[in-house]
């Protein structure tokens, strides 16, 4: 069990998480009681109108098992004190439609010989790696997508005032505790106001899947996380982002 630790809580990549984050003790792990709690307040449930709340994990189990249960369910197992299940918790509890629309992505009919559809692929990809870039202009995701990382980041560093930023993916969370330039995400761009309630960035996540709109891994474009403005000292530094080992150039 690794020690608790709260250091990060003011760290741009988790302010979406900060309203339950400071509202744990200091010093001790949240248990589960304190997160279903947190659930059942915010009146939290999947897409078959099931209260979700978080269940020990008493045994291991695949992913096609674990999405099933909880649909079928609302449980979602949980392993006390750990940080990946802690922040997946915590995203559930911040991005709850977003969280109940991947679930149900899992749920369609699987195509006859394969596994899983692109789709369901997709979206365990974006449940552990996701970020979400919301704004009114596309401009930066699609310098992102085309790996033009420096006039993204550089030449046009002050369009960044005017996007936000949301780190989905709990996978991404828990590296973030110990980070390095490395950490890539797995981007989606939201065309909306950036200073729009968190519900409503919640909202039109999930339509996105709702509908369908992301039918494989390609709808998602890889962000170095920590070349964002703000969220690593080094990258004030231009220099920074001519390590082609994290910005990798174009294929």
């Amino acid at each position: 069990m690794s020690a608790w630790q709260t250091a990060f809580v003011s760290a741009p990549a988790f302010a979406h998480l900060k309203p339950w984050l400071d509202r744990f003790k200091a010093n001790d792990w949240p248990d589960l009681a304190t997160l279903n709690h947190f659930a059942e307040t915010q009146n939290l449930h999947n897409a078959m109108g099931l209260p979700i709340r978080f269940s020990p994990q008493n045994s291991a189990c695949g992913q096609h098992d674990y999405e099933i249960g909880i649909y079928a369910s609302g449980l979602v197992p949980s392993r006390e004190s750990n940080w990946h299940d802690l922040f997946n918790a915590l995203t559930w509890l911040a991005f709850p439609a977003t969280k109940a629309a991947l679930n149900a992505v899992h749920q369609t009919t699987l195509l006859p010989g394969l596994n899983r559809l692109p789709a369901s692929d997709a979206a365990t990809l974006f449940d552990e790696s996701g970020l979400v870039l919301a704004g009114e202009d596309d401009s930066l995701a699609k310098m992102l997508t085309a790996r033009r990382w420096r006039e993204a980041f550089v030449t046009r560093r002050d369009d960044w005032k005017n996007v936000r930023v949301h780190v989905i993916g709990h996978a991404v969370l828990e590296k973030l505790l110990t980070p390095w330039p490395g950490i890539t995400a797995k981007c989606l761009f939201i065309k909306t106001r950036a200073d729009a309630a968190l519900k409503l960035h919640d909202a039109a996540i999930a339509e996105q899947w709702q509908n369908n709109r992301i039918t494989d891994t390609r709808a998602l474009f890889p962000l170095p996380v920590l070349g964002i403005p703000g969220w690593w000292p080094a990258n004030e530094d231009p220099a920074f982002y001519a390590n082609q080992q994290v910005f990798r150039p174009p294929r």
